[in-house]
């Protein structure tokens, strides 16, 4: 004979007190916004090894100097730049979106996380380190670089395209 009371359980195996602890999960409070801000800025941890690279380089600062001289463009020339590489970044307008078009230098293969507004889309750099994303929202953006630079991670500021 079991010595496990079996009175009480349905055809799963789920007792009352089980099943009431269940459906008082769905009703809950929401998670107070200083726990998700938390567990935000935690998240950002998971790429504290990655080597930063900086913006040196903004076509968009040099048409402010040149604002009588010549128009604006919807062609945005960044470069960013760490102590094992250098990522050059041409932002087109097409649309409501951004185009990125851009080259990993020296050149070498590797994948390339396009966080945007919209998400993050993967692509790849060829042996050339030339790489291109369509489809990127409008407003913030950071490259992640990973397999280049001799196995290291890179990863661009935040620029607003």
């Amino acid at each position: 004979m079991s010595d496990i009371d079996n009175s009480g359980t349905d055809e799963l195996g789920l007792d009352d007190a089980l099943r009431a602890d269940l459906r008082l999960a769905g009703q809950l409070d929401e998670v107070p916004a200083e726990t998700v801000a938390a567990a935000k800025a935690s998240f950002l941890w998971r790429t504290i090894d990655a080597e930063l690279a900086e913006l040196v380089a903004d076509s968009a600062e040099e048409d402010k100097l040149l604002v009588g001289v010549r128009s604006t463009g919807t062609v945005r020339m960044l470069t960013f730049r760490s102590p094992t590489l250098t990522v050059e970044v041409e932002a087109l307008s097409v649309g409501s979106r951004r185009r990125l078009v851009g080259q990993i230098v020296p050149p070498q293969v590797g994948r390339i996380a396009v966080r945007h507004r919209g998400g993050t889309m993967s692509i790849a750099a060829d042996e050339l380190g030339r790489f291109s994303a369509d489809e990127v929202l409008p407003g913030p953006v950071s490259l992640h670089c990973s397999g280049v630079g001799g196995g290291n991670v890179i990863t661009t500021d935040w620029v607003v395209v």
